[in-house]
């Protein structure tokens, strides 16, 4: 009796030895955490990126025009010292002259709908910027992706992949058609607004993993080096903004807001830069 007494004894001592082992151990551990140096130091410049719709002509009706003024009214109120626009820099002359004559009132953006002029334009204007940057980068479509084009990819999936690539597509039709009900319904400040928020760039990101990548594994990878392109074009963008910013800097960017997600998550990691939050901004 004695004998079983001392082994559950030890049994129970040993386990609670292992427990306090352990609480020490995570509690090192955490010391040392808090010891790792970070570059969180090197955080000198803030950046938006406000993610957009492509405009439409249907952009240059009153209401339209009225809640824009409003989204340039409040995007001044973040003070930008470099708005940066979704073109590329080999479109910079081309721009910069655009936007000398329309400061001076000799070029009219009354009837342009890209959100370049119609946001861009204007929000630089409005807070007394004497250039705009640009930024986007159409990366080529090389290697395995030579001569491709959505129909290429459609065709290609359709012959190797089906059941596969296309095991969401109802839910993914479905999701797509009810979120664009829900923002077609809202004016075109609240529009813009909503797609900033973390939930619509999340189901972004989502979507942009559910169907492309699929096509091709183990096979031609045509779905998944899409994907990679995507992401290769993201990152020069990226380094495009790095290469103009400045310290004490506040970029504001204006992209589709597909690439939204893809770039808070870029200069997040950039630690230059802090990213402040285009959705909060926007619907305080």
């Amino acid at each position: 009796m004695n004998a079983r007494f001392c082994f559950v004894f030890f049994c129970a001592m040993s386990w609670l030895s292992g427990v306090a082992q352990t609480s020490a151990s995570t509690e090192q551990l955490d010391t040392l955490e808090a010891q790792l140096k970070s570059y969180d130091q090197l955080a000198d410049t803030s950046v938006m990126v406000v993610g957009t719709l492509h405009f439409s002509a249907s952009v240059l009706t009153k209401d339209n025009q009225d809640a824009l003024q409003a989204l340039v009214t409040r995007l001044a109120d973040y003070k930008p010292t470099k708005v940066v626009l979704e073109w590329e820099p080999r479109q910079q002359a081309m721009v910069d002259e655009q936007y000398a004559a329309y400061l001076n009132g000799a070029f009219s953006i009354s009837q342009r709908h890209n959100e370049v002029y119609q946001l861009g334009f204007r929000l630089a204007k409005h807070v007394g910027l004497k250039r705009l940057h640009l930024f986007d980068d159409q990366t080529p479509f090389d290697g395995t992706l030579n001569g491709f084009t959505f129909d290429v990819l459609s065709d290609y999936a359709k012959a190797h992949d089906k059941g596969f690539y296309d095991r969401h597509e109802a839910q993914l039709i479905e999701t797509f058609e009810h979120n664009e009900a829900l923002l077609t319904g809202l004016n075109l400040y609240q529009q813009i607004a909503l797609r900033n928020s973390s939930r619509a760039q999340h189901i972004n990101a989502q979507r942009i993993h559910l169907y492309e990548n699929r096509i091709g594994i183990q096979d031609s990878w045509l779905g998944p080096d899409w994907l990679g392109r995507w992401y290769r074009r993201n990152v020069r963008m990226s380094s495009n903004v790095l290469a103009l910013a400045e310290p004490g800097d506040r970029i504001l960017i204006i992209v589709g807001d597909n690439h939204k997600w893809t770039l808070d998550y870029l200069f997040e990691q950039i630690p230059e830069f802090t990213v402040d939050s285009s959705w909060q901004w926007l619907k305080e």
